[in-house]
């Protein structure tokens, strides 16, 4: 039978392992893939272009149409607003700007699901920039 240490001992163990489960990961698109209210969003950042795309909660994509998004583009020493618009085949949301997708890009996301939906944020630091 464990002793009560033991059970302490492999519960602080286990700790940091949960704490990145819930962290940003790589989506199915190659971006970073996270918790935007109770969606899950992937950032796929270009030089000069974002994509956006939305997901439910268990990972199922969502359409696009009738989501408004904009983002913060923090890069190159220089911040600017951007305003995504919906890809012509609904999968994503688009937008685009002057700034070049290198490590050191930010980028808040600001999005409204659809009318009448509250806007929710998040928070991304592309995982690797696509060229």
């Amino acid at each position: 039978m464990p002793t009560k240490r033991s059970l302490i001992s492999a519960t602080l163990l286990g700790l940091p392992s949960l704490a990145l489960a819930h962290g940003p990961s790589r989506g199915p698109n190659g971006g970073q893939l996270q918790d935007i209210g109770g969606y899950h969003g992937e950032l796929v950042a270009q030089d000069g272009r974002l994509t956006f795309f939305l997901f439910d909660a268990n990972d199922r994509p969502l359409s696009a149409n009738g989501a408004t998004a904009t983002a913060i583009v923090l890069g190159g020493g220089r911040q600017q607003t951007v305003t995504f618009a919906p890809r012509p085949d609904g999968a994503a949301l688009v937008a685009s700007g002057d700034f070049r997708a290198d490590p050191s890009l930010r980028v808040v996301v600001q999005l409204v699901p659809s009318p009448g939906q509250p806007r929710i944020q998040a928070r991304y630091a592309p995982i690797e920039a696509a060229r």
